[in-house]
């Protein structure tokens, strides 16, 4: 049974090894220490701050950071920011690893700041803090699964990443984080810069390795092309704009990065299967 905790005062614990859902509003500058299983943390307004070992992470709105089991971690938060957590335990966390996977390493996650972005577990992770924001009856009712189906997409996706560095005869862990830090910075620039021009010229510059490493190794390990990710990104935002604002189709194709509405309206309709009108009129009935 998962629980469910609301604070909006400075959290009281000495540690959190239960599967449980936090959510803290923040309502002053917080500093807390305690010891942790393996987290979630994901940042809906403000930032935070995690000190664990010798790493500092900024987490900033709409990222999420995974903590291994048995940290102890400091947690500042400045006043405003709000945020959820999900601490998993250890049992939910090993039994599902063990059921998918054949891997016989220990499971240990690279620890950076992500951009919530379209792979399984962001929508996983979007669906749950829609109905926590929006259907609050619905979100309780079906807590449990969508907890289940948060962890399960946790493990999942650490597992992708195994097989992906396994293809890549990539082994030393060490090696794979600073490669998957990559990823991560390719992935939150693509973020940062959606309205923009971007080719994999520019997204090798900025991050300053070859492009043609990067795109090799971003293929490998997300399954997708750089490009195709950021197509990805720009019709998520492009649909959340035609479902909940009253902006101009050509104006939304544009805050987008589309270069053009005709060009916009091919590609929409190529991924999506309707036009962008279509779309914007079956979304709000």
């Amino acid at each position: 049974m998962v629980k469910l905790e609301e604070i909006n005062t400075r959290p009281n614990f000495s540690s959190q090894l239960e599967n449980k859902i936090l959510y803290a509003t923040h309502q002053q500058n917080t500093s807390i220490t305690y010891q942790s299983t393996y987290t979630l943390k994901y940042v809906l307004e403000g930032t935070k701050y995690y000190h664990f070992g010798s790493q500092r992470v900024e987490v900033r709105p709409h990222q999420y950071l995974i903590l291994n089991n048995d940290q102890s971690i400091c947690s500042e938060a400045e006043k405003g920011t709000k945020g959820l957590s999900f601490f998993l335990s250890p049992e939910l966390i090993n039994d599902i690893y063990g059921h998918y996977s054949q891997v016989n390493a220990p499971l240990e996650f690279f620890e950076f700041a992500q951009t919530n972005s379209n792979d399984e577990l962001g929508q996983w992770l979007q669906r749950i803090i829609w109905l926590y924001e929006q259907e609050p009856f619905t979100f309780r009712h079906q807590m449990d699964d969508l907890f289940l189906k948060l962890s399960e997409a946790i493990v999942q996706e650490r597992i992708n990443l195994y097989d992906g560095f396994k293809t890549l005869k990539i082994v030393k862990y060490y090696t794979q984080k600073e490669l998957y830090k990559l990823i991560s910075l390719a992935k939150e620039y693509l973020h940062d810069n959606i309205h923009q021009a971007i080719d994999l010229d520019i997204l090798g510059q900025n991050i300053g390795v070859s492009k043609y490493y990067l795109h090799r190794l971003f293929t490998k390990i997300t399954g997708s092309t750089p490009l195709k990710y950021l197509t990805q990104i720009r019709l998520k935002k492009a649909k959340d704009q035609l479902k909940y604002s009253q902006d101009p189709i050509f104006d939304i194709a544009i805050a987008c990065g589309f270069e053009s509405l005709s060009y916009f309206s091919i590609i929409f309709k190529k991924h999506v299967g309707v036009s962008p009108s279509q779309y914007r009129k079956s979304a709000r009935f």
